[in-house]
């Protein structure tokens, strides 16, 4: 951080919203919020619609029924047609319906069929044989992508938050260069770096502050760069330097970065919007 005044407000220092926004929805929960927003897509699409009656749903009541009407529904499992059968059926005088799905051959309009249905709750059920839901439950795989990212998002949110304690509460000093190393890991087929700095606390104790990114150029255009440090635990350190916030004083205090702050919210905005419209039109 180059021209960087060293005279810092002593902690507690006033921490802008801005810089706090963007250490929350830093790259890293930015790239959570990507893989999260497309891996729920695939849930809504196949996981919601997994089938796992044969654990969830308790039959214990036995009805007749006619299929009442037939329906492809666009989607198939193994190169073969998944059919929406609705039908209706009477239990204690009552006339009920429901769906039932099939992957292949189907039955015809008009045919009889044994329902089963929880007794309990006669309105959930389906024909013998039959799935409750459009695909079995091997489609609950795909919640693996929406894990993923909320993995990600989760450690890069986490870290966000103790950058923003740190900004806070952190003590200032200077960390030496000590390596950088490559990582196993790549973002847009570009290596991640890990660099890593050697620093004093106060008590005369040495710790190591790490930084990682595809581009660490920042963190080693001079031999000592400014971080902050947890007083109660400097293990905890803060490379001034290091993406998001990228902090800038005047006076000792710091300066927000609202423009790229509002920037910082799209990603996790579209996300959270575009999921909230999901779930509404699939309730109606």
């Amino acid at each position: 951080m180059h021209n960087m005044p060293m005279h810092f407000a002593a902690p507690p220092r006033g921490v802008p919203l801005s810089l706090r926004v963007l250490n929350f929805f830093n790259g890293a929960a930015q790239l959570g919020w990507i893989v999260f927003g497309f891996g729920m897509l695939f849930f809504w699409i196949f996981g919601a619609q997994a089938d796992f009656s044969f654990a969830t749903f308790h039959v214990d009541g036995r009805a007749r029924g006619r299929v009442t009407r037939i329906e492809d529904t666009g989607a198939s499992e193994n190169e073969q047609r998944v059919r929406a059968h609705h039908y209706e059926y009477s239990v204690a005088g009552r006339t009920l319906t429901g769906t039932s799905y099939v992957t292949g051959d189907s039955l015809s309009e008009g045919a009889e069929v044994p329902v089963e249905y929880d007794q309990g709750t006669p309105e959930r059920s389906r024909i013998a044989g039959m799935r409750r839901a459009m695909f079995g439950p091997w489609a609950a795989i795909v919640v693996i992508f929406p894990a993923v990212g909320f993995l990600i998002l989760f450690f890069a949110t986490k870290s966000g938050v103790t950058r923003n304690h740190l900004l806070r509460e952190g003590i200032l000093t200077t960390g030496k260069f000590v390596r950088r190393e490559p990582t196993n890991m790549t973002v847009n087929k570009q290596r991640v770096w890990e660099v890593t700095f050697e620093f004093t606390d106060r008590n005369g104790q040495r710790h190591e502050a790490k930084a990682r990114g595809t581009d660490t150029s920042r963190l080693e255009d001079e031999q000592r760069e400014p971080l902050l440090y947890d007083p109660n635990e400097p293990s905890r350190a803060y490379l001034l330097d290091e993406a998001p916030s990228r902090p800038r004083l005047e006076h000792g205090e710091l300066v927000g970065r609202p423009l790229a702050a509002v920037w910082a919210l799209v990603i996790p905005g579209l996300v959270i919007g575009a999921h909230v419209l999901l779930f509404y039109f699939k309730l109606t």
